[in-house]
């Protein structure tokens, strides 16, 4: 019985679907994409890095649409799964709003890839969507370095800094007329910003979930401890 106290938890198996989930949302939407863009690379070389990341999913123009948008889809669900047991874990207030912020931000990947760029109205809510929520997430992820540093590495701090800044960048480059970008010369040579900025911001997006999930693994080794520790003086 002793062993089985050792090794089981409820609060520390939580913990390790919270990571679990995390880590596997961010594992499918990286070789999601780097299909997509090797097989996008295959026609058109290293400028598929100066498209925009959304691009990819067009069902007309991109080989292997349907794998990414249906990596955003597993994605998105993951995260929304990942957020809920991250809300559950009761690890402060920040951490509730971390989790709904979360949560909105894998809703919107999902349903990105629901409605991928052929249907544009839709394709352009959900980006914007995307858009605000990565950038409360960063803001939010920065708030807590400084009220609950426990929960906020200084490595995620300081990815949270690069999210909130390329955020802050696509959301001055943003029509708010059209929820779109102003479109871009895809010619050789040109160099698109916007793109650029969306591939990083997508990046720094999965490396954050990665981190956090690592985060919170560091914390249910520590609170597992702690928990032995006492059922082993209670006995």
């Amino acid at each position: 019985m002793q062993g089985e106290l050792k090794t089981h938890s409820t609060h520390y198996d939580l913990h390790r679907l919270v990571v679990l989930m995390i880590l596997v949302g961010a594992a499918v939407t990286s070789v999601g994409i780097s299909i997509s863009v090797w097989a996008e690379y295959q026609d058109i070389g290293v400028q598929v890095f100066f498209r925009r990341s959304d691009f990819l999913g067009d069902y007309v123009h991109s080989p292997l649409a349907y794998v990414f948008n249906m990596s955003l889809i597993i994605a998105g669900s993951c995260i929304l799964l990942a957020m809920y047991g991250l809300y559950l874990l009761k690890l402060g207030d920040f951490s509730h709003f971390l989790s709904i912020t979360g949560s909105w931000v894998g809703l919107s990947i999902m349903l990105i890839g629901v409605f991928p760029i052929n249907y544009l109205d839709e394709h352009r809510l959900v980006s914007t969507s995307f858009l605000l929520a990565t950038f409360i997430l960063h803001l939010l992820t920065i708030s807590t370095r400084f009220s609950h540093k426990e929960i906020c590495s200084r490595p995620l701090f300081i990815l949270a800094i690069f999210g909130f800044i390329s955020a802050s960048g696509l959301i001055y480059q943003l029509d708010w007329n059209t929820l779109d970008f102003t479109p871009c010369l895809h010619e050789e040579g040109d160099v698109c910003w916007v793109a650029l900025n969306m591939w990083l911001q997508t990046n720094i997006t999965m490396l954050w979930c990665v981190l956090l999930a690592l985060n919170i693994r560091k914390l249910a080794i520590e609170q597992h401890y702690l928990e032995s520790q006492k059922q082993m003086s209670d006995w």
